[in-house]
């Protein structure tokens, strides 16, 4: 393993210049992947970028002087994203327990797990993410199309096929998707 300020990682005062020389458009990115990452993981995006940050200049996380600061970042976040998910998956159940000799014959302790509120909750913020994006293509049915392809997990020549589009018409409708999605989330998403 590689030692912070070694010839081969950045020391935390060459990461912090690197990161305080961001620009705007860095900063964007940087925060549309904290919104990305936690909408489907259990910590709110600006904590995720707070502890991607804390551990960098801890030294617990090292950037080679090749890569590039926005990926070290954004690939951060994402590693500690799943490492919080996989902390919850890998808790053991609680399960209720007698509590022989008093009135109150159970204790139930709280669930520290995803509850269902919070699971209705992440359900109407994806429907209603949903319907804002396909009604940023109301007047393109084909990029509709696409659109909700790309929500039900289909990907390359099988959305090509659902469209009837050639090659070069395909990529130009992805880049329209793209570019519409991007100007109306320019600082991520926000319900």
């Amino acid at each position: 393993m590689f030692q912070p300020g070694t010839a081969m990682n950045r020391t935390p005062d060459e990461l912090a210049e690197a990161i305080r020389s961001l620009s705007a458009a860095e900063w964007i990115r940087v925060r549309k992947a904290a919104n990305a990452l936690a909408r489907c993981k259990p910590i709110e995006a600006e904590d995720l970028l707070q502890e991607a940050f804390l551990r960098a200049f801890d030294g617990s996380r090292n950037c080679p002087p090749h890569v590039d600061v926005v990926r070290f970042i954004t690939e951060s976040m994402r590693s500690i994203a799943s490492g919080e998910l996989d902390k919850i998956k890998r808790r053991p159940p609680l399960v209720p327990i007698a509590n022989y000799g008093n009135d109150q014959s159970i204790v139930d302790p709280p669930d520290p797990g995803v509850t269902v509120e919070q699971r209705l909750a992440s359900n109407e913020q994806r429907k209603a993410t949903e319907t804002e994006l396909l009604n940023l293509f109301e007047d393109d049915p084909v990029a509709q199309t696409i659109l909700v392809g790309m929500i039900l997990g289909m990907r390359g020549e099988e959305l090509r096929e659902q469209t009837n589009l050639d090659k070069t018409a395909y990529q130009t409708k992805r880049r329209l998707i793209r570019r519409r999605v991007e100007k109306k989330f320019a600082d991520g998403w926000t319900p």
